[in-house]
């Protein structure tokens, strides 16, 4: 193993131990809590640019970069009581360690993410500096220089470490190693013999086991591109073996990953910071997030099987591998199980993440010896002594794999949320926000649809290329007050800015999680961009009907009656809507039924929207005159073979 390898391994591990310490233990206040986590992430996600890039000026000016960051935090760490009394006013000395460390996190963010976000922070702090040279009506209030560099940085109560930091560091982490562990110590291998059970039965094939394992893995790794790249490797290729096209495998695993960070209970760790932001509970979240969440799976299985039934790819007849469920499925449903108990019961976020790990580890403490006890007895999971020792027993360096392979994802989030941090402070400084929704408001006019709709393609290109936390932190800052000025429900909001935040990753142009599909499909990357978009069509629509009707997240429900009514309606739009999509229902559509089924579709989803007589009976005579024509069709075509 290389130098840089085990660096990377060891100070993986020792960020991690330190995190899941400073969760149970007062190691340091919290603010230094926060700029450890921050020195950690910026060396480990800089050594991991080292790694990957190649040529000496380029490798040089990440080691500059990563020793200034050290000196940075260390500097912090040392004079932490100095920099609290002086905060607002701070020595010259204090003022350039504040400038070097916002360069240094916006560089790693660069390095890590690219240059768009940390441009935006740079705008925005520019503004923030000298916004008061601008004409009067688009100036900020004067603020003196290093009272900015204070408020940005070295005053340690916001920018960089400011609220989002602390739930990096206290929650957003512990989801991170969670995650790493659990692929690490093959918790994700029951995922796909769970996909294979259900596509045995439902026609779509491999299609649905990359579906079913995606979205699983992708609610604890909190990032769409990171989950392409662990679990489109295997699913890929199974999907093109079966029939098919490159783009449409890749497509299907783009949605997939990306639609995993709304499935609770983790929500890719979104839900704690979304609980933080609204101040309301945990539960209240991911009780709002369960029917859009089961819309989804919904809404991509009838994608999927529209999309299967027109290539002619039918259920799946591989039978799954009962041995790899009973040794494998423990290790992700038990931790789950009781990471949902302790949540449920009102215990804290990083006691239950905490507890979630250790959960994680003891199950498969405990299959492995188990395993290891039943080796070579027939019979019992299918176990015997050469797949036990080669795959269940080898714990320790799965142990410390997983710790560092979350701590690296972690770390990549520290610095994307320090970067969030500083945009959003200068934004909230400044006001910018105001003349942005000012802006809004001149377009729409009155429209709360238009508003809607300027507001989420804002979301789509602020998110682009970001993980799911970063982009929703963002989103947040600079799209949630135009929309809750508009008069929308800040809880309803909230939802609907980070479902077209996390749309990003499969929305073109960027399409961040189809590109990475694409590069594992060797899928043309627009054409697979387009074809995740299709197969995720309701989940651009679902979003606007979170506001026009909030019994849906769970919001102001009059009875359980008119909850069913209304998840029906959507249910009879999104089969219909899929349908015209994807050119099929009981058998191919021609042009001019796709506009019908298009149409009542539609007329469904505005009944959910502006509840009355007119959509609903427009819709139920479309969608009849539709499928009458369809089952006419279909029968003479059984009838001709």
């Amino acid at each position: 193993m290389k130098i840089t390898e085990r660096l990377l391994l060891w100070l993986g591990i020792a960020m991690a131990l330190y995190q899941l310490s400073a969760t149970q233990y007062p190691l340091q206040p919290s603010v230094l809590v926060q700029n450890t986590h921050l020195g950690f992430g910026l060396a480990l996600v800089l050594l991991a640019e080292f790694r990957a890039r190649r040529g000496s000026w380029v490798r040089g000016w990440i080691i500059l970069t990563g020793a200034t960051g050290l000196f940075c935090s260390i500097y912090i760490q040392l004079k932490y009581d100095a920099l609290i009394v002086s905060q607002g006013f701070p020595e010259p000395v204090d003022v350039v360690v504040g400038v070097t460390i916002i360069l240094v996190v916006l560089e790693a963010t660069r390095l890590k993410w690219g240059p768009v976000l940390p441009a935006l922070a740079l705008l925005s702090i520019a503004y923030y500096i000298f916004g008061q040279y601008l004409p009067a009506a688009a100036a900020p209030a004067e603020t003196p220089f290093s009272t900015v560099v204070s408020n940005l940085a070295i005053g340690l109560f916001s920018g960089l470490y400011g609220q989002f930091m602390a739930i990096s560091a206290n929650f957003v982490f512990l989801f991170m190693v969670f995650g790493g562990l659990l692929e690490s110590m093959d918790g994700n291998r029951s995922f796909v013999e769970i996909g294979k059970i259900i596509s045995r039965y439902v026609p779509g094939g491999a299609a649905l086991t990359a579906v079913v394992s995606s979205s699983l893995m992708g609610t604890v790794t909190g990032a769409a591109v990171a989950n392409v790249a662990i679990t489109g490797t295997y699913t890929i290729p199974i999907m093109k073996k079966e029939g098919y096209t490159p783009q449409t495998a890749a497509a299907v695993e783009a949605v997939a990953s990306t639609g995993g960070q709304i499935v609770p209970p983790v929500m890719g760790s979104v839900a704690f910071v979304m609980a933080a932001i609204l101040s309301v509970s945990y539960i209240k979240i991911v009780v709002a997030a369960i029917i859009p969440a089961c819309l989804f799976y919904f809404s991509t299985f009838v994608s999927i099987y529209f999309k299967s039934r027109r290539l002619r790819i039918n259920r799946q007849d591989q039978i799954a591998d009962k041995a790899v469920l009973f040794w494998f499925l423990p290790v992700f449903l038990i931790p789950t199980i009781s990471l949902t108990y302790l949540l449920v019961n009102f215990y804290s976020v990083s006691y239950a993440g905490f507890f979630a790990i250790v959960s994680l580890v003891i199950v498969r403490i405990l299959l492995s010896l188990l395993g290891w006890g039943l080796a070579g007895k027939s019979g019992v999971g299918g176990a015997n002594r050469s797949t036990l020792v080669g795959e269940v027993f080898p714990l320790i360096p799965k142990l410390g794999a997983g710790l560092s392979k979350g701590a690296l994802a972690g770390a990549g989030i520290a610095v994307v949320i320090g970067t969030v941090g500083l945009l959003a402070e200068s934004i909230i400084a400044t006001g910018a926000a105001v003349p942005l929704g000012t802006a809004v408001e001149a377009i729409a006019g009155d429209s709360t649809f238009i508003t809607l709709l300027l507001t989420g393609v804002m979301c789509i290109i602020l998110g682009a290329g970001i993980p799911t936390v970063g982009a929703y932190v963002l989103v947040s800052a600079i799209a949630a007050p135009i929309v809750i000025g508009h008069g929308i429900d800040p809880f309803a909001a909230n939802f609907f800015i980070l479902y077209f935040a996390i749309l990003s990753a499969v929305t073109p142009p960027v399409a961040a999680a189809a590109l990475a599909a694409s590069a594992i499909a060797s899928s043309g990357y627009l054409k697979t961009a387009w074809e995740a978009t299709l197969i995720s069509i309701m989940l651009y629509v679902l979003p606007f009907l979170f506001i026009y009707d909030r019994a849906l997240i769970a919001q102001n429900i009059p009875s359980a009656a008119y909850l069913g009514v209304v998840i029906l309606k959507v249910l009879a739009g999104t089969v219909l809507i899929s349908a015209a999509t994807h050119g099929y229902f009981l058998t191919g559509l021609r042009m001019a039924e796709r506009a019908l089924f298009a149409l009542a579709g539609m007329a469904f989803v505005l009944d959910v929207a502006q509840p009355g007589t007119v959509y609903l009976v427009i819709g139920l005579g479309l969608a009849g005159v539709g499928g009458t024509v369809q089952y006419f069709r279909f029968v003479r075509s059984a009838s001709a073979t």
